[in-house]
């Protein structure tokens, strides 16, 4: 069987400068899931929020302009997490849209 995986890449490091921003990533395989079943699809949108968090640090709730760059952050990642499935699995495009 094929192993499927999907990057969750996320800039980093937005509130230091644009210069020191670094671009993390994850992957997250789905290739053991049944993307046709709802319990598939419902631990791939799982596996792929827990993904986003990995890459963008949730901060201190008091720094309104860093809990407005992590909120940018997990929506660029599951944005591209989105677009990479749509690529990989375009029969399945409108099914997997729901994740988001």
């Amino acid at each position: 069987m094929r192993k499927t995986v999907i990057a969750i890449a996320a800039l980093t490091g937005l509130l230091v400068s644009p210069a020191a921003a670094e671009t993390a990533s994850v992957s997250v395989s789905y290739a053991d899931l049944n993307l046709s079943s709802p319990a598939g699809v419902a631990t791939l949108k799982h596996r792929i929020k827990a993904a986003a968090d990995r890459v963008c640090s949730k901060p201190s709730t008091r720094d309104i302009k860093a809990v407005l760059a992590w909120q940018e952050c997990t929506a660029t990642a599951l944005l591209d997490a989105a677009e990479q499935l749509s690529a990989r699995e375009p029969s399945k495009s409108f099914a997997l849209a729901a994740l988001f």
